[in-house]
């Protein structure tokens, strides 16, 4: 997670940069992300010293990434990169404001979308995620008929209805509403579809079959090798057989008894 996300995902500390004034970049880009949101530094000042509401939090959390994603262009480290990702997206056709919407998107993903220690800020894997956004944007719908038609025609007639329930079960989670990066969450939804239409005893192979296709589409650049690798481990917890693990404690609390 990026320092300024963790450190106001505090309101005490979003309260006292909106009272006292900025201190620094980060706080000077937070409170210039909150004043651009109508209403909300009125709300906010409003909830001191109450429970914040949901709903207030979720904004909060919006305009700090924000915030995050301003710093990570203005940052010697990160910038070149960043903007190099934003004026390709903007290159492939979107608007300024859609294309700082992926990189809003990606620097949230970065922060919120794994179970890896929130503490820990991993540019490496922002920065990778960047660089992917271009051709990202880049995809047509007749091209990924085409990788997919691929991608199926790879084995035999035997192994391809598998091969296409997979791809199409990865492609409706993760790029239902357009090309993103593809997240966890996208791999456990394509599992959860993939669980209702396969054989159970297919499952595992099911999860196998998506790592392979995760590993195509990464050859068309447009997954890097940590997400891949990160979303490699997704499919295969999600793909386990259900039951094998409560099977052999059962076998064991049975030997337990037994002695």
């Amino acid at each position: 997670m990026h320092p300024l996300q963790r450190r106001f995902l505090d309101v005490a500390a979003v309260l006292s940069a909106l009272e006292k004034g900025p201190s620094d970049d980060d706080a000077t880009a937070l409170v210039e992300a909150v004043r651009v949101e109508p209403g909300l530094e009125k709300k906010v000042l409003a909830s001191k010293g109450k429970p914040l509401p949901n709903e207030l939090q979720q904004r909060l959390i919006v305009v700090s990434t924000k915030a995050a994603t301003s710093r990570v262009l203005a940052d010697p480290a990160t910038g070149l990169r960043a903007t190099r990702a934003l004026e390709g997206v903007m290159a492939a056709g979107a608007s300024r404001d859609e294309a700082l919407g992926l990189l809003q998107h990606a620097v949230l993903d970065e922060g919120f979308g794994w179970p890896e220690d929130p503490d820990d800020f991993d540019v490496d894997f922002l920065l990778e995620t960047l660089d992917t956004l271009p051709a990202l944007a880049r995809v047509e719908a007749d091209a990924v008929e085409t990788w997919v038609d691929g991608f199926v025609k790879q084995v035999d007639s035997k192994q391809r209805p598998l091969r296409l329930a997979v791809a199409e079960a990865l492609l409706e989670a993760a790029w239902s509403d357009g090309p993103q990066p593809i997240a966890a969450e996208h791999v456990d939804d394509a599992m959860d579809l993939l669980a209702r239409s396969v054989a159970s005893q297919e499952l595992e192979r099911a999860g196998e079959t998506l790592v392979t296709f995760l590993g195509f589409l990464a050859s068309q650049g447009l997954v890097g090798p940590g997400r891949l690798a990160r979303l490699s481990e997704v499919a295969k917890g999600a793909a386990r057989a259900p039951g094998v693990d409560d099977d052999e404690e059962a076998d064991e609390d049975e030997s337990d008894e037994e002695e």
